[in-house]
């Protein structure tokens, strides 16, 4: 091949480091995170969200969902354990009736998630694996991961830890820092006196452990819960806020 040929050549290729922008990502509802993210999910790829119980995973997951519904866009969910809660991703803003739920069987569950990916048209499908996730071996991450790359869409997993491994575009692991207690502000000083104090909030800390920044990077959130039922508000748990600090690990 003469050199003119292979000049004219280069200006069709694209850069390995390039590729993650050239995919476009799906955006959170947090700029903090997006930030931390790259830009969201990324689109044609598989990320990662794995942290332990009551360390927000689900809460992104759900806010996920349904940012991107909100928009217009075609969203999915696989569960695993019959862990969708339809109340809770309602009140997260997930508008259930266009929502596909998929509830499957262990031993299916990553069949459903690739005949859906495969279907084509989604732009972002969540996998929720829970706490004892069943196994899949490195060739059927590769066969998911190669779905979403060629429909484009974004597969967004969580789990209690990391699983596709090197399949994985971006793995966010979250650890939980502290609890928040309270007291329902609807109550009298008479009655709360009774009253043992509600959750009002878990802080935990996002790091980013496989993406576009190389090192770790860390950024400090605040994930608020409400109580339902009380007088501040009957959300189901949700992020509220993320903290514009960002450190390296």
């Amino acid at each position: 091949m003469t050199a003119t040929a292979l000049e004219q050549l280069s200006a069709f290729l694209v850069p390995a480091h390039k590729l993650e922008t050239k995919r476009g990502h799906v955006p959170t509802p947090w700029p903090t995170l997006n930030e931390l993210l790259g830009g969201g999910w990324q689109l044609g790829a598989l990320n990662e969200v794995h942290g332990p119980r009551s360390s927000g995973r689900t809460s992104i997951l759900y806010a996920s969902l349904a940012a991107a519904l909100q928009r217009g866009a075609v969203a999915a969910l696989v569960d695993t354990e019959s862990a969708f809660d339809p109340r809770r991703a309602e009140q997260a803003g997930i508008p259930l009736r266009q929502l596909l739920w998929v509830c499957a069987q262990p031993n299916q569950t990553f069949k459903a998630a690739e005949l859906i990916v495969s279907a084509g048209g989604f732009e972002l499908v969540g996998l929720d694996l829970g706490d004892y996730p069943p196994r899949l071996p490195t060739a059927g991450w590769i066969r998911l991961r190669n779905v979403a790359e060629k429909q484009g869409t974004a597969v967004l997993l969580t789990a209690r830890f990391p699983l596709a491994g090197t399949c994985s575009a971006m793995s966010l692991e979250l650890r939980q820092r502290s609890v928040d207690f309270g007291f329902d502000a609807g109550l009298d000083d008479r009655r709360e006196r009774f009253r043992p104090p509600l959750v009002t909030g878990i802080r935990s800390s996002a790091c980013v452990s496989r993406g576009r920044h190389g090192p770790l990077s860390v950024v400090e959130c605040a994930l608020f819960f409400c109580q339902p039922g009380s007088s501040s508000s009957s959300a189901a748990p949700s992020v509220a806020q993320l903290a514009a600090q960002r450190t390296p690990a």
